[in-house]
Parts: structure tokens; sequence; C-alpha cells
């Protein structure tokens, strides 16, 4: 431990404590990474397993998804390759299992499918890329601070875990019998992981691995009961084929109807969220203009406490949609605070609870998260869109084949037309719905997050500079115009609220005000509008997915 954290200090890292397979750091900001080490052979080459990791690795950190873990940073330092990763606070599946196992509750239940699908996401995306998984479990399906789902632990960058008696049972029979690994045993070991998640038990479980691999290979394979969908239970049934070809891709899952008919469901939700959020954020400028205005000489330093009380709050409103309303105690009390400023009895306890509840890393984890999800709708616009041209070539090609079929049938004498109907009725209705208008929307809708980012970015700054400036300029400002008040000189105290560089013209009309609070109103009502856009371009091209 000495020596690794000699060196992650070195690198700029401050170690917080160890985890299994690594360690969890900080950086300069306060930022939280694990950092996991992995110790090369004492050569002064890379072996072929080490260069493979490194290129892997490498591989990754290029990778940007909503649902996959971000690899920040790798280094080699004394024959260890060191890979920093994203922190995922809220742990894994396997202990959300675990959790509801012991102590059940319907919201675990609503949140299968979502896991699902983003798991199938995170899968179809690193497969384009050539990225094979390799260690797909609950174990390494993690959780953000928010619970935002990401795919993470990499079979191979986490060499230990391929060997641990555990990972067997989420490996196909391929693997078992001729050492073979592609994407369809990615696909087998997730499938079982939908039947843990349902279920809250292993697919494939025996006292021993000489005991257990003979289930794998020979079955029979396990299936959910009726109380699932129907569809989702004939998913199972698709993944769990010993032959992997037969076995439907990342890919093909996500343009299953059902799943398409979820993907879009889910994104409106979101959308609808963040517009909840963003007119949230609306209120709250219109309330510390209300405050900062109305605030008189006297008062001015519970004003500006009061303020500040106000936008704590921020972080509750944009934290709001993804904690289930938890965070909304915080906007009530941000909220209070704010219509309560001028009172001076109490400042102290004001004081002490900004100081709590608006620290920079937790502003910028909320915005950060805002942005995730907004760009997780984007994906799944993306995916949808794939999913839905992916649909429609193999509408038609049954179409083709089921008509074939029936011809032959007919000439002898038999009548076949079961499911043609359906296939016929979801054929006509995705070519009415102009799939290609839909692909060439989701482009419009990548533009959509890309000028998100700015936004974010730029009110992030504005935070910054917001909370800087209330404590040095505004604070400044209020001892000036106390100490004009005492001296007699009144001339100032109309001008005391504009910003500090302007100069008083007699004859003129009072300067438009220019004080750091309100300018940072100014900010939030722009952003606001800016993310509306957005928002609303976001809504657009949902409403052009066909209802499946």
């Amino acid at each position: 431990m000495g020596k690794t954290q000699s060196v992650l200090e070195k690198k700029g890292y401050t170690t917080q404590k160890e985890v299994e397979h690594g360690v969890i750091a900080t950086d300069k900001d306060g930022d939280q990474f694990v950092i996991k080490e992995i110790k090369l052979n004492e050569t002064s080459d890379l072996n072929s397993s080490a260069r493979e990791i490194v290129s892997e690795v490498e591989t990754l950190k290029v990778i940007s998804h909503p649902h996959i873990v971000s690899y920040k940073n790798s280094f080699l330092e004394d024959n260890c390759y060191y890979i920093v990763t994203d922190h995922c606070v809220k742990g894994n599946l396997s202990q959300k299992i675990q959790e509801q196992t012991t102590n059940p509750t319907e919201e675990y239940s609503e949140k299968i499918m979502d896991w699902f699908v983003k798991i199938c996401m995170a899968l179809k995306h690193l497969h384009d890329q050539g990225i094979l998984h390799r260690n797909l479990r609950p174990q390494s399906i993690l959780l953000t601070e928010f619970e935002t789902l990401r795919l993470g632990a990499f079979g191979s960058v986490n060499e230990k875990a391929t060997n641990e008696d555990g990972m067997v049972g989420y490996l196909g029979p391929e693997i078992l019998t001729d050492g073979m690994y592609d994407t369809k045993s990615d696909i087998w070991s997730l499938g079982c992981v939908l039947y843990e998640l349902c279920m809250l038990q292993c697919a494939f479980t025996a006292e021993s691995t000489i005991k257990l691999i003979p289930q794998i290979l020979g079955g029979p394979y396990p299936s959910l009961p009726e109380s699932f969908s129907s569809e989702l239970c004939d998913l199972l049934y698709d993944i769990f084929q010993q032959d992997p070809s037969i076995r439907p891709s990342a890919g093909e899952i996500l343009a299953k109807p059902f799943i398409i008919s979820f993907l879009t469901k889910k994104s409106e939700k979101t959308v609808e969220e963040l517009q909840t959020t963003l007119n949230k954020l609306r209120t709250l400028a219109d309330g510390l203009e209300s405050i900062h205005t109305g605030t008189t000489i006297g008062s001015l330093t519970g004003g500006v406490i009061g303020a500040a009380g106000g936008i704590t709050s921020i972080v509750g409103l944009i934290l709001a949609p993804f904690t289930l309303g938890t965070s909304l105690i915080v906007t009530g009390v941000g909220i209070g605070v704010a219509v309560a400023g001028g009172a001076t009895a109490g400042v102290s306890n004001i004081t002490n609870m900004v100081n709590q509840s608006t620290n920079h890393l937790a502003m910028k984890n909320s915005i950060k998260e805002f942005q995730e999800k907004m760009n997780s709708v984007v994906t799944s616009l993306q995916d949808i869109a794939e999913g839905l041209e992916t649909l429609t070539q193999s509408s038609s090609s049954q179409i083709e084949s089921a008509c074939f079929s029936a011809k032959t049938a007919a000439n002898a004498g038999v009548w076949v037309g079961k499911g043609l109907a359906g296939t016929t009725e979801l054929f006509r209705l995705l070519q009415v719905a102009n799939i290609g208008k839909v692909v060439s929307q989701t482009a419009r809708a990548v533009r959509v997050a890309e000028v998100a980012t700015g936004i974010f970015s730029a009110f992030f700054v504005a935070v910054d500079i917001f909370f800087i400036a209330m404590d040095a300029k505004e604070i400044h400002n209020i001892r000036q115009a106390k100490a004009n008040e005492q001296s007699g000189d009144t001339s100032k105290l109309e001008m005391m609220d504009t910003d500090s560089t302007t100069e008083l013209n007699p004859g003129c009309e009072k300067p438009e005000v220019k004080s750091e609070t309100m300018k940072f109103i100014q900010t939030i009502r722009q952003t606001t509008e800016q993310l509306q856009e957005s928002l609303d371009e976001l809504s657009d091209v949902i409403s052009f997915i066909p209802k499946i």
C-alpha cells in the first residue's frame, strides 16, 4: 500500500481507502476515482498478456457512453500498470439483488427492465467497437451516486475475475468446451444476469464447479415464470441457446418491439422530469430577484445570506428527478432561508447550512448528472433508430418468407398464416412512420447533446464565479454602504447594489443593476432558456418515433 500510495501521490492522487483489486483516490479537484494496480512481469518489455491489457485500456479511454464506466487515465510505473476509472459510489447490482432478497420493494421490480435495457445499450456499443466484456455479471454492473447504471470491471483488465469460481456460472457452454469467446458469449452472460435480476438467484448453481459445468453444457436451461411478460420469457429462451450463432446480438435485442416501446416511454419520462427541473429553476430565479431587489440597506447583510440560502436549492432542484424527491427537503430549506434572509437572528446557523449544502463538488456532481441523463436519452434515441431500421428489414424478410411458405402450403392444400397478419401490420406501421426520417432526426438529437454540454459547462463556471463574488464583492459593497451611511454620505446609497466599477453619472437615470447576484440570476434564466430549446428538440425527435 505504501508504494502504491507514493506512486499515486506523485501522479496527483490522494489515496482514501483500499477496495477489492485497487484503491479509491481523489484528485486535486476532489473527484473520486478507482485506481487498479496490475503487476507486470519483471521484464524490460511487456508480455503479450500485458500488451493486450494496455491496448484495450487505451481503447476504453476513448469510449464515451452514459452507461459505461469512464476510463480516465492509465500509466506505467515500476513494472506496475495503473488504471484510473470513475468511482461508482452506489455499489453494484449484486448488492441490489441482495437488498431485494432481504428487504423487498416494489421499486426494485420497476427497475429490472431499465437496468436490463441499459446493459444491452452498453454491450451493443462495446461490440460495435470490437470490444468484449468477458466478465458480465451483477458484480461488474455498477451504479453511480444517482444510480445511473454503468458497465465496468471488464474481464480483460480484471484478470482475477475470470478465474474466480463464481464467474463459471456466467460462462456460455462454448467457452467450457472449446474455449472460444465472442460477442455471443457476452450475450449468454447477459441472460444469466437477467434471470438473476428477476428471480433473485443465480441461473446456474451447484455445490461445486465440477457439478456446475454439466448443467451449463447439458441443460435444461432456466426460464422465467408466467408472472413476467411473454416477450421477456421468449427473449431469455432465445439467449439461452447452446449454439452461439442462434443467440440474438445486443443490437437485435434492442430491435425487439417491446424493447423499443420501453426505451421510447423511458425517454419521454426523462424529458418530462428534466422539464420539471427547468421550471423549478425559473421559479428560483424569480424568487432570488424578488429578494434581491426588495432588500434595504439595513437588511442587506441578511438579504445576501438569504440569497445564498436560495442558491442551495439549486442542488435539490437538479437532483429531485433522480433521488425520488428526497432532495426536495434541501430545496425547501434553501427557499425557506431565502425568504427569511432579512432576519438577523440565526445567521450563524444559516451560514453553516449554506457552507454544507452549496459546496462546489455537490454542485458539479448535480450538473454532471443532469447532463448524463440527457446523454442517456440521446443514446436511447440512437439505439431506437437503429432498432427500427433492423425491425423494418426483419419484418420485410419475414413477410417474404411467410408469403412463400403460404404459397407452397396452399399448393399442397394446407393453410398456413399464423403470425403473418401481425407481421404485415407491423411492417405497414414502420413504412408509414418513415424510418428514414426517424434516423435523420436522431442526428439532430446528437447535436442537441453537444450544445447542452457547452451550456452545462458555462453554467458551472457561473456558479463558481457567483460564490466567489458573493463572498467578496457583495460583502465589500455592504460594508461600503454602511460606511457611507455612518458618514452621512447618502449619494451612493442607491448605487450600492451596482457593479463597483460603475461611477455615478449626475443627471442620468439610475444605471442598470450589475451586481453579481443579478448577473447570476440572469445566467440561470439564460441557461434555462437554452436548455428549454434542447428539451423541446428532444421532445420533437421523440414524436417521430412510431408507437409500437
